[in-house]
C-alpha cells in the first residue's frame, strides 16, 4: 500500500483505502459518514483548517501526525453529525490546541488521525477498544498507519494515550521497547521520546503525551528531563518539536 505522489487529494486517497479496509471484529462498525470540518481521521478528513465544504486545504507532507486510540462511538458519532459540531469543540482537541501552540507546533501543519479503525458499537466511548483482542484487525490497523505514514511522511508523531504504544511497537526496532509499557513505565525507561524510527524508510521521532481527554488526571505522573507533570510534558512536546524543526 504505498501511495502514488499523483492523483488525488491524500484525504480521498484515505478514504478510497478506508473503503476496502475490513473485515471489523465483533462490536466495531464501519465509519458511515465523513463529520464536515475539522475532526480527527476516520471521523473526518484528519485536517484542522478543513472547511465545512468544500476541498480539503493543503495535506501537510512532511508534518506531523498526531495519532489517538480510536475515534468515537457510533452513537456519538451519528449524535456529532447531526448537530454539526467539529472535534475542536470536544474535550480532546479542545485540550489539545493551546498544547501545540504553545511547543509552537502550525496546527495547520497536523494531520490527526487513530490507531484504530471504525467506531464502537452502541455508546460506550471509553475503555478498551472492542477489537484490541483481534489479532488480524489490530494488524489490518497497523498496516492502515503504515499507508498513512507513507502518505504523509511526517517527521514528527505524537502519540496519544497510554494504549498506543504498545501497538505502535512492532512497527520499526526503535519502538520496540514500548512494548507492554504504561506511560509511567515509558518515563521511567527514558522513552518518552523516541528519535530516529524508521517505518518502511520513513523516518521521524515519535513522543508519547498524556492522551488529552484525561490530561488533568494523569499528567502530573509525567517525568522528563528531571521535571514532573505539567512542566515534564510541555518539555517534552517541546524538545520533540525543536529537534524536528532543525
Amino acid at each position: 500500500m504505498t501511495p502514488p505522489r499523483e492523483g488525488p487529494h491524500p484525504v480521498e486517497r484515505l478514504f478510497e483505502e478506508l473503503r476496502t479496509f475490513g473485515p471489523y471484529p465483533a462490536r466495531v462498525v464501519p465509519v458511515p459518514a465523513r463529520i464536515p470540518g475539522f475532526a480527527f481521521f476516520p471521523g473526518g478528513a484528519g485536517l484542522w483548517n478543513a472547511a465545512k465544504d468544500g476541498a480539503p486545504p493543503e495535506f501537510p507532507r512532511g508534518g506531523v501526525m498526531i495519532l489517538g486510540h480510536d475515534f468515537y462511538s457510533a452513537a456519538g458519532f451519528q449524535d456529532q453529525l447531526q448537530r454539526g459540531k467539529t472535534d475542536d469543540q470536544y474535550p480532546t482537541a479542545r485540550t489539545l490546541a493551546p498544547m501545540l501552540d504553545a511547543a509552537g507546533i502550525p496546527k495547520s501543519e497536523c494531520f490527526f488521525t487513530n490507531f484504530f479503525l471504525g467506531l464502537r458499537a452502541g455508546r460506550k466511548n471509553t475503555g478498551s477498544f472492542p477489537g484490541a483482542r483481534d489479532k488480524g484487525f489490530v494488524e489490518r490497523c497497523r498496516r492502515f498507519l503504515r499507508f498513512e505514514l507513507q502518505l504523509q511522511e511526517p517527521r514528527l508523531v505524537l502519540v496519544l494515550g497510554a494504549q498506543v504504544p504498545r501497538f505502535l511497537a512492532p512497527l520499526a526496532a526503535a519502538l520496540e521497547p514500548w512494548r507492554g509499557c504504561n506511560l509511567s513505565q515509558i518515563d521511567e525507561r527514558g522513552l518518552a521520546l523516541v528519535e530516529a524510527v524508521d517505518v518502511d524508510g520513513v523516518r521521524f521521532t515519535a513522543a508519547c503525551l498524556t492522551h488529552p481527554s484525561y490530561r488533568r488526571l494523569n499528567v502530573q505522573r509525567r517525568s522528563f528531563h528531571g521535571l514532573k507533570g505539567e512542566e515534564a510534558e510541555r518539555e517534552l512536546l517541546r524538545v520533540a518539536w525543536s529537534r524536528c524543526s532543525r
